[in-house]
């Protein structure tokens, strides 16, 4: 009988040491995101202005709403069009360039330190940065381009309806680069180089490497670098903002931008809240869909 009572004294104790490790990030957890989450889908069911006492429970007409809403498929498009644009941009670029820094025998650290020093800066900074840039009289850009004789290219490129949209992609890929490439270079020095070695013997090129020892060698990091474009590419909201708020003619909406303002410009907070919840659906589904595809290949 005292073994037994000492075996749950111990067993006790050590539930009470996991206890005191575990229950403070789940409160903090549950403060911080649970509970927060479980506020906005509640509100995603009512009619609120933000301000009124009152709140009219409305089920699901915001959800069906939001199927009929112009603006937000549009900007739900954009979204889409961004995360497209963004893959183009980042994956192979990123580790092309990775793997030119790694070669570089004298200012690697210079170099790593210049390319990630955009990931450092806030988006405001880089948002107002880059407006400036853009700039269609005084802009950096048209600028360099009057200069080398290419002046027709010269055009007002946050103001078009074509040009808006892939120059806020520019701007949101140079801000993450930094980080994207510090990924991919510590992928690289996991890399048995003696693969490389091996390869040189059997007579194989530049590309042939790349393609056969350096990006299946980099699997994993490829998968984290996807996934991060996925969940910045659905949120992207302080650069737009800052930059274009939207416009023009609602050709730089997206959803983060729109649910914004129809929540806090148009006091349709219910509307808003539903609208942020299908994007958060739409980014994980994206995230699960992608990571489902990628473990059934492996």
């Amino acid at each position: 009988m005292e073994t037994a009572s000492m075996g749950k004294t111990r067993m006790l104790r050590r539930w009470l040491v996991i206890a005191s490790f575990i229950l403070p990030a789940f409160i903090l957890y549950g403060m911080f995101l649970l509970w927060p989450v479980g506020q906005a889908i509640q509100l995603s069911f009512f009619h609120w202005d933000g301000s009124s006492p009152q709140m009219e429970f409305i089920g699901l007409d915001n959800y069906a709403n939001l199927a009929k809403d112009a603006i937000f498929i549009k900007g739900l498009i954009h979204n889409v069009i961004w995360l497209v644009l963004s893959l183009l941009l980042v994956v192979i670029p990123t580790l092309a360039l990775s793997l030119l820094i790694s070669k570089v025998r004298k200012g690697r650290m210079f170099f790593r330190a210049a390319f990630y020093l955009p990931s450092v800066l806030s988006l405001a900074v880089i948002g107002v940065l880059w407006t400036k840039i853009y700039d269609p009289n005084a802009g950096l850009l048209n600028e360099f381009l009057r200069d080398i004789g290419l002046g027709g290219l010269a055009r007002n490129w946050l103001g078009e309806p074509l040009t808006v949209l892939p120059a806020l992609v520019v701007v949101s890929t140079w801000a993450f680069y930094g980080l994207y490439m510090i990924l991919y270079l510590a992928g690289l020095q996991n890399i048995d180089y003696s693969i490389y070695e091996a390869a040189d013997i059997d007579g194989a090129g530049p590309l042939r490497k790349f393609w056969s020892i350096t990006v299946p060698s980099l699997r994993n990091t490829l998968n984290i670098v996807i996934s991060m474009v996925i969940i910045y590419s659905f949120k992207g909201f302080a650069l737009v903002w800052i930059m274009t708020q939207g416009g023009p003619f609602y050709m730089s909406e997206i959803v983060p931008t729109y649910v914004y303002k129809a929540a806090f410009s148009m006091n349709k907070v219910g509307y808003g809240t539903a609208g942020s919840l299908v994007l958060g659906i739409i980014v994980m589904g994206c995230t699960v869909l992608f990571n489902y595809y990628r473990e059934k290949r492996e």
